[in-house]
């Protein structure tokens, strides 16, 4: 059995504290990178593909999960497993045609176009339509 002393001196040999710095280094690396980290935001790809046309129903028979409520699950801030949650981002990569994904938090940095957000200029031009129309 070691005793105090001998633990003491082992851990306060050069050779000791010289096998642990490269250990540190790549922990407090990866701690930095944690940081920075943000899950993708499952609510906001699931919106989107709601926008175009996708029901719960129909995401959970495609991603081959138990049913839509794990999906509405998702929606409500439950977090899919690894492989459900990959194939999620696949679908809405997919559907929507934009490579990058979603994450949380980032929201208001990027604006595309996903579904009923065209509506709005069709109805623009509609309007000009009519007032085409009336001045006639």
């Amino acid at each position: 059995m070691a005793r105090d002393s001998d633990l003491m001196e082992y851990s306060n040999s050069p050779r000791a504290r010289a096998r642990f710095v490269d250990a540190r280094k790549q922990a407090k690396a990866f701690i930095v990178k944690k940081r920075a980290y943000r899950c993708p935001d499952f609510n906001r790809i699931i919106l989107d593909l709601r926008n175009l046309g996708w029901s719960h129903e129909k995401i959970a028979h495609v991603l081959d999960v138990s049913s839509a409520s794990t999906v509405s699950a998702w929606s409500t801030g439950t977090k899919p497993f690894y492989e459900n949650g990959e194939q999620l981002i696949m679908l809405w990569q997919e559907q929507t045609g934009i490579e990058r994904y979603p994450r949380e938090g980032e929201w208001q940095t990027y604006k595309y176009r996903v579904g009923q957000l065209d509506l709005l200029d069709i109805l623009d031009d509609v309007i000009d339509q009519l007032d085409e129309e009336i001045r006639k």
